[in-house]
């Protein structure tokens, strides 16, 4: 199976490529970016860094070279600065995913596509309608949140990260839904108290305008280039593990012309099933609610 990167030169997409190589999961990943100094200087450095570990080749390519792969991950994006929320880069990235879009309808194969430019939920389903793609292989990057849910209430409680299981859903903003009534702990309900979850909530939003304090006009390659390659890793093994993407709603749980996070099962073809758990009365208002909010943004730039 062979892996494409588009916007291999950044460090989202160079550090995901490195991290995926580690696992010796892939044949060959082919990495595309215009600053081709950055890009053949990560080539040459990351394949020979990986021959003691793994047999995956390490190429640099141009769009006409993606028609083999199989999975096609797209980072790139405007350079990061300080934003209030991530919807702020919605104008600006959409001249960089449409001409995208259209180089892969000229010279590739209907591949599986992870979406990772922000708005990563409007951009996915931006995607699907110019690619004109299976539904089932578009799928938008928000692994990242169901991760700082769970490192949050691992903070707030004292629990072990390791032994927590629960999903972030919905929008990869503000308008995530954190399933704290269905979390676990080795395999039990935690039962957060209100107070809990509030110490949580905030946890995870004062880090993002924490880091975005920073100005550091970096994005979180590494945490990202590890999520990535999970996802990546459920695809190429064919797996089946649950895991929280942004995908295609056409009907499903009663939502329709929308790109939302639910957790999914991931296989070679993309989404196997739809894993979503009973939601509280609560969490479906707040579901609801996310669902319009992102249909609007959809909407501001598809005509």
């Amino acid at each position: 199976m062979k892996l494409g990167i588009i916007g291999g030169a950044g460090l989202l997409g160079s550090t995901t490529a490195f991290v995926v190589g580690m696992k010796d999961i892939l044949d060959e990943i082919k990495l595309v970016d215009l600053n081709k100094s950055v890009l053949g200087s990560h080539v040459m450095d990351m394949g020979q860094a990986l021959l003691p570990i793994s047999k995956t080749k390490i190429t640099m390519a141009d769009y006409s070279d993606l028609s083999d792969c199989d999975i096609i991950v797209i980072t790139a994006s405007l350079p990061e600065r300080k934003v209030d929320n991530r919807n702020e880069y919605l104008q600006g990235n959409l001249g960089i995913m449409k001409p995208i879009c259209e180089s892969l309808r000229e010279f590739t194969k209907e591949a599986i596509v992870l979406t990772c430019t922000n708005p990563i939920d409007v951009f996915n389903y931006v995607t699907w309608k110019l690619l004109g793609w299976n539904k089932n292989k578009i799928l938008g990057f928000d692994l990242n949140d169901t991760l700082r849910l769970k490192w949050s209430v691992a903070s707030v409680t004292g629990l072990e990260y390791g032994k927590l299981n629960g999903y972030c859903i919905g929008e990869h903003g503000d308008g995530q839904v954190r399933l704290f009534d269905q979390m676990t702990y080795e395999g039990r309900p935690i039962n957060l108290t209100d107070e809990q979850a509030i110490s949580s909530t905030k946890l995870t939003a004062d880090w993002f305008r924490t880091y975005q304090e920073l100005e550091s006009k970096r994005t979180t390659g590494w945490t990202s280039a590890v999520n990535l390659a999970e996802i990546i890793e459920a695809i190429a093994t064919d797996s089946g593990k649950v895991i929280p993407c942004s995908i295609i709603l056409t009907g499903e749980n009663g939502y329709e012309g929308v790109s939302m996070g639910m957790p999914v099962s991931l296989g070679k073809d993309g989404v196997k099933e739809i894993a979503l758990p009973e939601l509280t009365t609560t969490q479906k208002e707040q579901l609801n609610n996310t669902a319009e909010k992102i249909k609007g943004l959809i909407n501001s730039v598809i005509q």
